[in-house]
């Protein structure tokens, strides 16, 4: 069964205060606005998935929640270790079979793996075409299985002004 598994990267996140750990980071009240912003842009474009999974560090998990809220989800986060920096891309896709029966999945996470998730959906190699994500991007690929079998194909790859002006807010 296909799948379109929108890749989202984290909201603008404040610097880690002396002593604070990089997980600690949360969104900035800047960040978080933006956000909604996104995500009701996302909302407009009829984004609806079954399930989101973030990054275990706060300020993923925080934008996650802002897209559970803002499209009006049921469904809770869930936290997904191999999201969180430094992990491979097979690895990620690899822990996607629990989810197989999902129409639409948000993965939330952070840079530069999203740009390599996304190249490794599109090409089969993390390196090949890594995507450029901005804060608040996202990008919709459409895939065979979870996980994937095969190449996925580019739906549409957005910039938070983009999706802010979908929105009909101006950045």
């Amino acid at each position: 069964m296909s799948c379109v598994i929108y890749l989202v990267r984290h909201g603008i996140a404040g610097e880690a205060a002396a002593g604070m750990s990089d997980r600690d980071r949360a969104l900035t009240s800047e960040g978080e606005r933006k956000m909604r912003r996104i995500a009701t842009g996302l909302k407009r474009l009829g984004v609806t998935p079954d399930v989101v999974l973030s990054s275990p560090l706060r300020r993923a998990a925080e934008t996650a929640a802002v897209l559970v809220d803002v499209l009006g989800l049921e469904a809770p986060v869930e936290i997904y270790e191999p999201l969180a920096p430094g992990h491979e891309a097979l690895e990620v896709l690899k822990g996607l079979r629990p989810y197989r029966s999902a129409r639409e999945l948000a993965l939330v996470g952070h840079e530069p793996d999203m740009g390599g998730l996304a190249s490794q959906l599109l090409t089969g190699s993390a390196s090949l075409a890594p995507l450029p994500f901005k804060k608040g991007a996202v990008a919709a690929v459409q895939v065979d299985a979870l996980p994937p079998r095969e190449a996925g194909e580019l739906l549409w790859f957005m910039t938070p002004k983009q999706l802010q002006a979908i929105a009909g807010h101006r950045t």
